[in-house]
């Protein structure tokens, strides 16, 4: 098996591509985290805002539980007297 001898040029070639490479990788490695850490941030902001719309629907449930018994009430009575003046 024969080796090949890299001249310098060529070698100094590779080491710039490896270089440039290393810095790619590390911009892409830089970005990707950039997007998980925007991801994760978006995902908790959702957490929060499906929390509120519970405690919003729980509270509005409880509202109408002690409403809907006047209502009934004024609804019967407003039945009661239309049927007492016709």
């Amino acid at each position: 098996m024969t080796t090949k001898h890299w001249p310098d040029e060529m070698v100094d070639d590779l080491a710039s591509t490896v270089e440039q490479t290393t810095r790619n990788v590390d911009m892409l490695v830089g970005a990707v985290n950039a997007i998980l850490e925007r991801d994760s941030q978006r995902d908790e902001e959702m957490r929060r805002r499906d929390e509120e719309m519970r405690r919003r629907d729980a509270d509005f449930q409880q509202y109408k539980l002690e409403n809907d018994p006047r209502f009934n009430t004024l609804l019967e009575e407003v039945k009661f007297l239309i049927r007492k003046l016709g």
